[in-house]
């Protein structure tokens, strides 16, 4: 089995960076994670203390609205990132989690990354711009969210 320095230097999260920032992302890491179906990740407004790095698996992110329960917004699986609110304050998620199928991440300590970052700008640079591209490809699945949810049906 991989170890988790291996596990992360294949991972296209850290695509780019120097060797030793990939190993200063390591040191991030609180291990190897596995969720099984229809286990849930995180709620929204829950504390947003670390991202997962996919390995493999399939995990669905929600958004509950009054009357339609549970609607996903977005699918993520392998070699995608789980979770930015960790990057920010309040530090809460804004969304839930739940694993779709037999998932494993390497979860990463949010806190101890961004301290990473501010040290290293460069490396600060190569997250904020992993950040930027998950957060605009959530803000394109809301979208098409709220576009399905308030079109008019017949």
């Amino acid at each position: 089995m991989p170890d988790i320095q291996e596990l992360l230097a294949a991972h296209p999260f850290v695509a780019g960076m120097e060797p030793a920032q990939v190993r200063r992302v390591g040191a991030c890491a609180r291990g190897l994670t596995t969720f099984e179906p229809d286990q849930v990740i995180f709620r929204a407004g829950g504390t947003a203390d670390r991202c997962y790095l996919i390995i493999h698996g399939t995990i669905a992110i929600e958004v509950h609205s009054p009357g339609h329960g549970a609607r996903v917004v977005q699918t993520v699986g392998k070699g995608e990132i789980l979770g930015w609110s960790w990057m920010f304050e309040p530090y809460r998620w804004l969304f839930d989690a739940r694993a779709m199928t037999p998932t494993e991440v390497v979860a990463i300590d949010g806190r101890a990354l961004r301290e990473c970052a501010a040290q290293d700008t460069s490396l600060g640079f190569y997250v904020m711009s992993r950040l930027a591209m998950l957060l605009a490809g959530r803000l394109q699945a809301t979208q098409l969210q709220l576009l399905d949810l308030y079109v008019d049906r017949p």
